[in-house]
């Protein structure tokens, strides 16, 4: 067995898996019921307001998803 800690409290609340994908699956989960961190938050909202005072520095999504090439 080993023993996995965190510095961050990620409040888990399962301790016993049966494989490391049940694992990841809990912890994508878990994540996806999360609120972002004020500090995330932050960051989002300076990338918006940062894309709306320069919009040609950036493109959208749909132009960059057309821009990938498969070989």
């Amino acid at each position: 067995m080993t023993t996995i800690s965190f510095d961050e409290n990620i409040n888990i609340t399962k301790f016993k898996f049966k494989t490391l994908e049940e694992f990841q699956i809990y912890l994508v989960q878990k994540l996806q019921k999360s609120e972002l961190s004020s500090a995330h938050k932050k960051v989002i909202k300076n990338r918006l307001i940062e894309t709306e005072q320069n919009p040609d520095n950036f493109i959208s999504f749909d132009k960059l998803k057309s821009s990938i090439k498969r070989k």
